[in-house]
């Protein structure tokens, strides 16, 4: 009878500390879903607690392996440690309004450099970072008392793995149940991995292990041969006269079929397949337009179409009502901020999932990037960044991608003696000026024509306060009489000024030097001012522009300059966006290069528009589809098939599959390499 008095009283005990790691887990996962996630509520919440009930039991068997005072020790470790990473997430949501990845993880020094932003980020978030450490508190207080964690008999700790083989069956089996369209719970588990819409579905700690997943297997491609690959052009009536019959932009060489028929390496080989499929953009009457020309391509940090202002940003203003006048154009957010607004922008394709997508380029074949299109015409081609030039590896991604690289540590001086003559020095500088980038870079490659020059800047980098942001205290009285409830709006169209400042600068020296009408200058953002848009926060953004900006479209919707002296204004109304961006100047600039390896469309073209963002939404010219809501809205006076929008999303998941195996399986040197 004491044996089995002892065997009850134990078993009590060891169902309890089960039920606590199972709540323990789930009120991490929940204060870190009200932290970052709207809505709070979801389809996903089931699947969440499925998942975290498999990882309590899981848990339950790793802290009763070994004796009572090692296995308390242990539990206290996990609690920390999950308290830590799920508090980090919600700082880093903070700061980035997106989620870091496996990958960043081994680049925390970088991130320790808005170490401003990250204090903010903490005390916005002090409640919810506290919360994520009550369950350690909690045991460390009572664990010993309410569970003596001695060791497990093998009993118990089989029937723990089978709970949590029960558990994680249930949920993955009600997952991919779930299969309507391409973010679906069964797509997100199975082939079309994105973070948000993953921690949105299952929680955080399934996330990281499907981050692992990919980053340790890749990206599975859906071997499906009758999915379609390009959206249709619809035929125009014949003009008069007989029209002109132009070539499509591809590289003759290139014979996809050939080259699956000769491959043995089956995913290489589904590659050659799709896009053989692809159908290619055609030449046009802009082909060329631009060839010999200039190039100065600019990605500017955190800029919007509201920080052009006549008065207050006259240059911005200037260039963008002149030249090609983009009014329905679009830089969707993507996950490592500002590097993939670079990526995408400068190599047309989306970023590869679980990794930094321009940083592991570096040792990639970056064929199509305009450096090296443009470099192999004989230009000079040059790269600028006003901040640290390792950051996020750019010291050895540029280089790959044709440029002469130069930033703050490798050979760019910023003189401050007019800006702030007691501290003439870029130490004490957060961020770096735009405007003295320009000055201190110009005369390297002016007088080198033809040129390409690509600029970073930084001038409108968050924080957006007076406080936080030199450049925004330095243009502070500029704005002061603007009217705007906060400072943070107003902080944020200072610090853009000195983007103006930099363009005033480049025209006028361009116009000096009389080659203004022989330039082309491009600029472009690389995200939207998220800064002005957190969770949980006022939302300034929208205070900026005047309505209610925080749809899944409306944040992204941007400015694009495509611009040189003389050139005639054309407007250009149907959707575009950044990665369209490659594909146009390739063509305006009479380059050989093959449509059907890069993801966006030469917007002069007959191709028909897609804009696609991060989470799988798109815009075409028939309307928009939203993947959060699975809603598709037919632009006004527009009816389209039934499929429609099903056909459209699947267009759009290939399109993402294929650009992340184009750089993950360095596509380009297997077709274009020596």
């Amino acid at each position: 009878m004491k044996h089995v008095k002892k065997e009850s009283h134990s078993s009590a005990p060891a169902w309890r500390f089960i039920a606590f790691l199972a709540a323990a887990l789930l009120w991490i996962e929940l204060v870190f879903r009200a932290a970052t996630v709207k809505p709070f509520f979801g389809g996903g919440l089931f699947f969440l607690f499925g998942f975290t009930l498999a990882a309590a039991a899981l848990l339950y068997v790793l802290c009763t392996l070994f004796k009572k005072e090692t296995n308390h020790v242990i539990v206290i470790v996990l609690l920390a440690a999950l308290a830590t990473v799920f508090s980090s997430q919600i700082v880093y949501y903070g700061v980035f309004d997106t989620y870091y990845i496996l990958y960043s993880v081994g680049r925390v020094g970088q991130v320790v450099q808005f170490w401003k932003d990250a204090l903010l980020s903490i005390w916005r978030n002090l409640f919810a970072i506290l919360l994520t450490f009550v369950p350690m508190v909690l045991y460390i207080v009572f664990g010993k008392q309410w569970f003596p964690a001695r060791k497990a008999p093998g009993l118990l700790k089989g029937a723990a793995l089978v709970v949590m083989l029960v558990c994680h069956l249930a949920a993955m089996l009600s997952a991919l149940c779930f299969k309507n369209g391409d973010t679906s719970p069964a797509a997100l588990y199975t082939k079309q991995f994105a973070v948000e819409e993953s921690v949105e579905q299952f929680g955080l700690l399934t996330t990281v292990r499907l981050d692992l997943k990919y980053l340790l297997f890749g990206t599975a491609i859906d071997d499906d041969p009758d999915l379609p690959s390009s959206l249709p052009t619809e035929p125009e009536p014949d003009p008069e006269p007989e029209p002109i019959v132009y070539g499509d932009n591809v590289i003759d060489k290139l014979d996809f079929t050939a080259l699956a028929e000769a491959e043995n390496d089956k995913t290489i080989q589904k590659m050659h397949r799709y896009f053989a499929s692809v159908t290619p953009t055609k030449e046009n009457e802009y082909t060329g337009k631009f060839k010999g020309k200039n190039l100065i391509f600019i990605v500017a940090e955190g800029f919007s179409p509201y920080a052009v202002n006549k008065d207050l940003t006259p240059t911005l203003y200037k260039l963008s009502h002149e030249g090609i006048q983009c009014t329905n154009y679009y830089t969707p957010g993507w996950g490592v901020s500002t590097s993939d607004g670079e990526y995408t922008s400068l190599l047309g394709l989306m970023p590869a999932t679980g990794v930094h997508s321009m940083e592991y380029s570096a040792d990639r074949n970056m064929y199509f990037s305009l450096g090296n299109l443009l470099k192999a015409q004989g230009y000079n081609t040059y790269a600028f960044h006003n901040h640290t030039y390792t950051y996020y590896g750019r010291d050895k991604s540029h280089p790959n991608l044709g440029y002469t690289y130069q930033g703050i540590g490798n050979g760019m001086v910023l003189d401050y003696s007019s800006y702030y003559p007691n501290k003439p020095d870029t130490k004490t500088r957060w961020p770096n000026s735009d405007y003295l980038m320009a000055l201190a870079t110009e005369e390297q490659y002016m007088n080198q024509q033809p040129f390409h020059t690509y600029y970073l800047t930084v001038s409108g980098h968050m924080l957006y306060t007076f406080m936080g942001n030199s450049m925004a205290s330095y243009h502070k009285d500029k704005v002061a009489e603007l009217q705007y409830q906060s400072e943070q709006v107003k902080a944020y169209l200072a610090c853009q000024i000195e983007l103006d400042l930099m363009l005033q600068e480049l025209v006028e020296t361009l116009q000096e030097k009389g080659i203004a009408d022989d330039t082309v200058i491009v600029l472009t953002a690389d995200h939207y001012p998220y800064g002005l848009q957190q969770a949980n926060e006022t939302d300034y953004y929208s205070e900026l522009a005047g309505y209610d900006t925080s749809s899944t479209f409306e944040k992204y919707k941007n400015t694009l300059i495509l611009w040189h002296e003389g050139l005639e204004s054309m407007v250009i109304d149907e959707p575009t966006y950044s990665i369209d961006l490659l594909p146009t100047l390739c063509n305006l600039f009479g380059l050989d290069y093959d449509s059907r390896l890069l993801m966006g469309r030469d917007f002069l073209s007959d191709a028909t528009p897609l804009v696609c963002f991060s989470n799988r939404s798109w815009i075409t010219d028939k309307g928009r589809y939203d993947s959060t809501t699975k809603t598709f809205t037919p632009n006004e006076g527009v009816t389209v098939a039934e499929d429609y929008a099903k056909t459209v999303s699947s267009i759009v998941s290939r399109k993402f599959t294929y650009a992340d195996l184009i750089l993950k399986k360095d596509y380009y040197d297997i077709v274009l390499g020596e």
